[in-house]
């Protein structure tokens, strides 16, 4: 048993009705307080009454009540206004750094609650609910996998706010930044972030109408020019207009190994991925409005889908020759991919900064009316009988997946909690 079962139990009040205190005084829980993710104790701001007395404080949770002297609370003046301690099991009297005496409810429950979470928890399937999900009824689904889409968006409004600290509010230098992790697709999606993080935009632009020169600036930034290519011109033409651009522009590279090219199909390679995101970026010569429009999935789509340049035809990695020579383009849903996971993700941020409750509408609406992504991880969910009708649930359900059942965040979550309740 861990701690964040006691704080689950407490705070969906799932413990046996009768509380008292240590020294045999009735608890009546008005609120069982806010739960804190951040330090200090467990839960904040609770109404409790203690015998006759009402209190309005936190609460803090062991699973030994020894824990609180562990911990060092009895020294910390920001425990001082704990109103109530709540252990699993009693062990000797919690005094606060005031030298007074915290009152002490020993917390009892039914154990096959307990018991549930340890199956689910503990199991090895797919998802740890695998075989109860799909007897929930759909409202209740419904309303938690919207809530999930919601959340999956605002997964990337730390990351907005600190870029937007870092570039001083720079809203096309940051769907730069998006847009090029994207062009990771899961595995190379920070080396792609860093190295557009280390790209100035206004640079790029400068250079847009060039496809040559964001070819350089963009893999000299990835860190694959710092090798001579023997009987390769157009890899050290590359290197030499890069270093050219470097000292002119103060460029800083990142580290080459940053890159991941193991179990990737050639296609894949980073190296394909940054010629495909050059021609794009020259394509578009920084009207980036025109890839944030979502009123047409198509014609979006069609914008998105480039392919590289020619020396890339015959190429996966700078300076080797393929035997097979093809054209790379971006496939649809490929683009697809980076429409779900960084251009909407960025407008819908961009609105709910600019508190544009409409527009956040509008791009919930516009997920609702596409038809769900085939893929394995929505294979797996209809598997365990789960219909994705469409992308937001698609969306909401991948999300789930990474984010909560394979992380074992049972408790966290609204069906784990429809299931462990149902003892």
């Amino acid at each position: 048993m861990n701690e964040d079962f006691l704080h689950f139990i407490w705070q969906h009040r799932l413990y046996q009705p009768k509380l008292v205190t240590t020294t045999n005084q009735a608890i009546e829980v008005i609120h069982p307080g806010t739960k804190n993710t951040d330090g200090g104790p467990d839960f904040f701001n609770a109404k409790i009454k203690v015998g006759e007395t009402l209190w309005v404080g936190n609460v803090e949770i062991h699973k030994d009540e020894s824990e609180w002297f562990l911990h060092n609370h009895h020294k910390d003046a920001s425990y001082n206004n704990v109103i109530l301690h709540v252990v699993l099991n009693r062990s000797k009297e919690t005094i606060n750094a005031r030298q007074r005496l915290v009152p002490v409810c020993e917390l009892k429950f039914n154990q096959k609650l307990q018991q549930k979470y340890q199956q689910l928890y503990f199991n090895e399937q797919w998802i740890a609910c695998q075989h109860e999900i799909s007897k929930l009824d759909s409202f209740t689904l419904d309303q938690w996998f919207n809530r999930i889409l919601i959340e999956k968006f605002e997964s990337k409004s730390q990351l907005i706010n600190n870029l937007l600290k870092e570039t001083q509010n720079d809203w096309d230098q940051i769907f730069l930044i998006l847009l090029a992790r994207s062009f990771g697709f899961g595995l190379n999606g920070l080396p792609f972030e860093l190295m557009a993080r280390q790209t100035p935009l206004t640079v790029l632009l400068k250079h847009s109408s060039n496809l040559f020169q964001i070819e350089a600036l963009l893999f000299g930034q990835a860190g694959f020019l710092n090798s001579d290519y023997p009987n390769d011109n157009y890899a050290n033409d590359l290197k030499k207009e890069y270093e050219f651009l470097k000292i002119k522009y103060s460029l800083k590279p990142i580290e080459e190994h940053l890159w991941k090219f193991l179990r990737l199909r050639p296609v894949n390679f980073p190296t394909i991925r940054i010629a495909q995101l050059a021609q794009l970026i020259h394509q578009l010569k920084g009207q980036f409005a025109s890839i944030q429009n979502i009123n047409s999935q198509e014609s979006l789509v069609k914008k998105l889908s480039v392919k590289t340049s020619e020396y890339w035809e015959s190429h996966y990695k700078l300076g080797k020759t393929s035997s097979k020579p093809s054209i790379k383009k971006l496939g649809k849903q490929s683009c697809l991919r980076i429409i779900y996971n960084s251009i909407i993700p960025y407008l819908f941020n961009y609105a709910s900064k600019h508190s544009d409750e409409t527009q956040k509408e509008k791009i919930i609406d516009y997920l609702y009316q596409q038809p769900a992504e085939a893929n394995q991880i929505i294979n797996k969910w209809q598997q365990a009988g789960i219909e994705c009708k469409n992308e937001a649930i698609a969306q909401a359900l991948i999300f789930l997946k990474k984010e909560y059942c394979d992380r074992k965040k049972c408790l966290s979550c609204h069906v784990g909690h429809k299931v462990l309740c149902k003892i």
